[in-house]
């Protein structure tokens, strides 16, 4: 896997699922290649269909492989996950950029939790 910086756009949110009795998601997104690592966007509050249109950069070391996205939903006491989905670099690294919607899959991908609108550019070290 090639080495180099990684720039990432999350753009915005839609259909994220539900997961407040009351109103819609508070909701945000988790960035990271390793666990210990991680980015986060601003909390849009009750929005089932955020704009976050935030940047984040990454360094991309040997091994990193995939970038994994978790959504959640910012609550008084915690959070609750509305959904994650990943990406593998290899996309990136191929085309140097990257343009989709990645879905946030149910478990045992049966239905979605929505979906975030994702912009990568890799930029070789």
């Amino acid at each position: 896997m090639p080495t180099g910086t990684l720039e990432i756009f999350i753009a915005e949110g839609r259909n994220l699922k539900d997961r407040d009795i009351i109103g819609q998601n508070d909701a945000y997104v988790e960035i990271y290649l390793e666990k210990k690592y991680k980015q986060r966007t601003k909390i849009i509050k009750n929005s089932n269909n955020p704009v976050w249109n935030e940047r984040f950069t990454f360094n991309i070391h040997k091994g990193d492989d995939t970038i994994h996205f978790g959504v959640y939903d910012d609550d008084l006491i915690g959070r609750d996950s509305v959904g994650s989905g990943k990406v593998k670099l290899k996309h990136v690294f191929d085309d140097g950029k990257f343009d989709e919607w990645v879905k946030l899959p149910a478990k045992l991908g049966l239905s979605s939790h929505g979906e975030i609108h994702v912009i990568m550019n890799f930029i070789p070290a």
